[in-house]
């Protein structure tokens, strides 16, 4: 049997030494305390297969206890798939050249050429929340670029990461400078939706829909 590698008394912890039969559980009533999905990313990005049923890792199944279907979960295998999720340190420099063109250099918080700082090529998706390795970026189209990747100046590009990384510690969205809107759920992260529709995954869609809402007197 593998030792759990978890902190002893964590809630991560109980929750791997129930899944290491690999066998389904029901998240309700199995899983301790009443939201087991932030362990159960954390148990992923530590590169623990878990199977996955279509894009979500559950399966919802009648559950004998609850007497309802619930969101079961299984662990694949105890062995890690990698042992670490690393980032790719510069991309190639024609991609970048290209990435920057499509974006008309606009920072994607201020919605124009910046004058005063050095424009940088960032992640949408924060690596916090990396579940797998980079893609192979090059073979992309400016469709795929343009999801993939936003432009920020270098301070703008730190804000970002503090503020994504809070909501990776506290499993709840941050405010976008300060505003409470968000143009799809509300504050508590979700699972499944992951970092798409908050401010700091896409500025532009969430300025678009922020003036959509704005009544102009």
């Amino acid at each position: 049997m593998i030792k759990n590698p978890f902190n002893e008394w964590t809630q991560i912890y109980k929750i791997f030494e129930i899944l290491s039969d690999l066998e389904w559980h029901c998240s309700e009533h199995e899983l301790p305390w009443s939201q087991p999905a932030k362990a159960l990313q954390m148990i992923r990005q530590a590169w623990y297969k878990m199977e996955k049923v279509g894009a979500n890792y559950e399966k919802r199944m009648f559950c004998e206890v609850c007497q309802r279907k619930t969101p079961f979960r299984k662990l694949i295998s105890l062995e890690k798939e990698e042992e670490s999720i690393e980032r790719t340190k510069t991309l190639n420099p024609k991609l970048k050249e290209r990435i920057i063109k499509l974006f008309w250099n606009k920072d994607a918080f201020l919605d124009y050429e910046p004058t005063w700082r050095k424009i940088e090529v960032d992640h949408r998706i924060p690596q916090v929340r990396w579940l797998e390795k980079e893609e192979d970026y090059i073979n992309m189209t400016d469709e795929q670029l343009l999801d993939k990747f936003m432009l920020l100046v270098r301070e703008h590009n730190l804000l970002k990461s503090r503020n994504c990384e809070r909501c990776e510690r506290t499993w709840k969205r941050q405010s976008f400078f300060g505003i409470d809107f968000f143009y799809e759920w509300d504050e508590n992260y979700n699972e499944k939706l992951w970092c798409k529709w908050c401010g700091w995954y896409n500025p532009e869609k969430w300025r678009e829909k922020l003036n959509k809402k704005i009544t102009w007197k």
